[in-house]
């Protein structure tokens, strides 16, 4: 055994006896370049913590246990007084990851070919301190090969898959901060060939030493049998264990803030877009799997782990664990990793040239085939701006997503290229016009909706619009008793340069009308805050109407309620509020309805006898009830219906005015 005592003290002897040499050993910034940083503890400066840590490594060499890589500062594979030396020039100096940025390697790639398989077995041979290499490709297209040390087979964690414990041993691995997001699949390999693909992370590891997993090559490219999802879940939860981040990247993103936004958009990082094609698919170039392709592009980035001919391996760990899948394979390009205080994350710029189709998602990785591409659900929006422009714009997105993210997605292919084009102006209105087909369904998601409110702040109307279509198309394509996918949309966005937005703020009528009349309504408006507006409206009274007190209301139909005259008050429509009754044509018919905020309603409803006794008028008189019949205050019955209109105004309505109406008998 190694006599660590001597060597402790001779390292302490030798840290105060060599610092006035310091000048005479190469300055710290040459030795960075040259691949080292002995800020073992990330601290900013070369201090005596670092020293103890360095002490606490010495003596050891490649193949011992305790032997770190980042603590063998000239990389000979030994941590000697050769080690000390260059520490030495570096003690009390501070390194900058601003100023410096992030190490990278040297730009030799190892001699070993990525093809043969290393089986299980033979891993569980290798001896522990084993080096082997992650190749993944680092800054500005090109690979790097990282060097990683083997810790131990782990066998209980996702049995029967067994996985590899590994630490990222490189020192620019531990400046960066461990392995980045978007490095998931990268390939690990040695002399004998690829062990295995990274996948797996500690929850929290916000200091070296930094540990990882990777699922066998064995388990990556071929089929050894399923875990179930609920047993993977546990495992991640309780183990402190999960995957690899994969980071969703977006060109032409513009996410606008949304309460309680939980969906998986809402972590988008910003991307480029660039014509600079993907120089190969080989391992450890980056494995991109389009959500949406456009002018607004989003993609899931991981890397590959193994190429089989036009077949492709990534990930290392599923992207949703959905099975069978058909996704777009695009190109992407890595300009860099980036460390910051949560996790670091390559940052890449996206081709949305489509090179193949993902076919599986599965536990132990991705597949799929270079070639032809999958079908995709064409999304055309087109706008009409407020001075009269018109612009078409269509995206593509992916068949097969879970329905809510195929909602976000379809609002974002419309909503993002809106707001990168208008400012937040006041007085204004939005109007969304949609003609939406579904796979399952002849039905069509037609409907007019207009967005306004007092200020007519435009950004705002936006949002609005956004939940509002995301709202409708996650019904329509999640009800329990049905599944529709979308098939192809069209949807026109009008900006309107003013606020359609009215208040109801008076109602004027004749407080005493014969039966078979024509009564006559006048309602004031007061829209936005530039003017005033009356709106008339008249209606015949039934001959056959009894005489008595009535209520004239008059508001927008989505106050009111949707009704047409001569029909009961059904409080909840035409459907059960459960969904127990309810049909798909139903979902669609209520959507496709014409919109309740730009109607006005007058309605005529009984409230109680004026002329049937010597009382006098009860007022507060039961309602009809549902079936249009009422009983007054002396406990009498009178047929009666609702009299209601209806008149389209083309303005947001909010508000409700009432007046008390005598009908008087013929």
């Amino acid at each position: 055994m190694r006599k660590r005592g001597f060597y402790t003290c001779v390292a302490q002897a030798l840290i105060f006896a060599s610092l006035s040499i310091f000048l005479l050993i190469q300055p710290l910034q040459s030795a960075l370049q040259s691949g080292f940083n002995p800020d073992f503890d990330g601290s900013g400066v070369v201090d005596f913590p670092d020293f103890l840590q360095f002490v606490d490594k010495f003596g050891f060499s490649r193949g011992d246990a305790a032997y770190e890589s980042r603590y063998d500062l000239n990389g000979d594979g030994e941590i000697t007084f050769n080690d000390f030396l260059l520490f030495v020039g570096a003690f009390g100096k501070t390194v900058s990851m601003e100023s410096e940025g992030v190490l990278r390697p040297p730009g030799e790639l190892q001699p070993y070919p990525l093809s043969p398989i290393v089986s299980v077995e033979s891993v569980r041979s290798m001896p522990i301190g084993t080096p082997v290499f992650m190749r993944t490709e680092f800054a500005n297209g090109q690979l790097a090969d990282l060097e990683m040390t083997f810790i131990q087979v782990v066998d209980d964690f996702l049995a029967p898959m067994p996985v590899y414990m590994v630490e990222a041993s490189d020192p620019v691995l531990i400046q960066l901060g461990g392995i980045a997001q978007g490095m998931s699949g990268s390939p690990i390999f040695n002399e004998q060939g690829t062990w295995g693909a990274i996948a797996y992370g500690f929850s929290s590891q916000d200091s070296p030493p930094y540990y990882f997993f990777a699922t066998p090559i064995e388990w990556v490219i071929g089929d050894k049998g399923a875990i179930p999802l609920t047993k993977r879940t546990v495992t991640w939860r309780d183990s402190g264990i999960s995957p690899l981040i994969i980071p969703l990247l977006g060109t032409g993103f513009n996410r606008m803030p949304q309460p309680d936004d939980s969906s998986r958009l809402s972590e988008v990082m910003s991307a480029g877009k660039t014509q600079q094609h993907q120089i190969s698919f080989e391992a450890g170039r980056p494995l991109t799997v389009g959500l949406m392709l456009g002018e607004v592009a989003i993609a899931a980035l991981g890397t590959i782990s193994y190429v089989d001919g036009n077949r492709v391996y990534g990930f290392g760990h599923p992207m949703d664990g959905v099975g069978i899948v058909e996704l777009p394979i695009i190109e992407a390009v890595v300009l860099g990793p980036i460390s910051n205080l949560s996790a670091p994350f390559k940052f890449a710029t996206l081709n949305p040239t489509v090179r193949g189709t993902l076919t599986e998602d599965r536990l132990p990785s991705v597949r799929g085939v270079l070639g032809e591409g999958p079908e995709l659900i064409p999304v055309k929006s087109i706008y009409t701006f407020s001075l009269g422009q018109v612009l078409e714009l269509t995206h593509r997105v992916a068949v097969g997503l879970d329905p809510f993210t195929t909602a976000d997605l379809v609002a974002e292919a419309l909503f993002s290229p809106l707001v990168n084009r208008v400012e937040n102006e006041p007085n204004h209105s939005v109007r969304v016009k949609t003609n939406i087909s579904f796979v399952e369904t002849d039905s069509i998601l037609a409907r007019s909706r207009l967005y306004a409110e007092p200020e007519g702040q435009l950004l705002f109307l936006v949002v609005n619009a956004v939940g509002d279509l995301t709202d409708i198309l996650s019904r329509i394509m999640t009800r329990d008793d049905y599944a529709v996918q979308m098939r192809e949309a069209e949807i026109h966005v009008d900006i309107l340069p003013e606020s359609r937005f009215a208040k109801i703020v008076g109602v004027a009528a004749d407080t005493v009308v014969s039966a078979g009349s024509t009564l006559s309504v006048a309602t004031s408006l007061r829209v936005g805050r530039r003017e005033d507006r009356e709106i008339e409206m008249a209606f015949g009274i039934p001959d056959t109407l009894p005489a008595g007190v009535y209520q004239l209301e008059v508001g927008s139909v989505a106050t009111l309620g949707s009704d047409s005259a001569g029909e009961g008050g059904d409080p909840f429509g035409f459907f059960d509020p459960f969904g127990r009754d309810e049909t798909l044509e139903d979902v669609f018919a209520s959507a496709n309805r014409r919109d309740e905020n730009v109607i006005l309603k007058a309605r005529l409803t009984f409230v109680g006898s004026g002329e049937e006794s010597d009382l006098p008028p009860d007022p507060f008189g039961s309602p009809p009830d549902s079936f249009g019949s009422s009983t007054d205050f002396l406990g009498s019955r009178t047929e009666t219906v609702p009299v209601s209109m209806e008149k389209d105004v083309d303005l947001f309505l909010e508000g409700l005015e009432t007046l008390q109406i005598h009908v008087m008998g013929n």
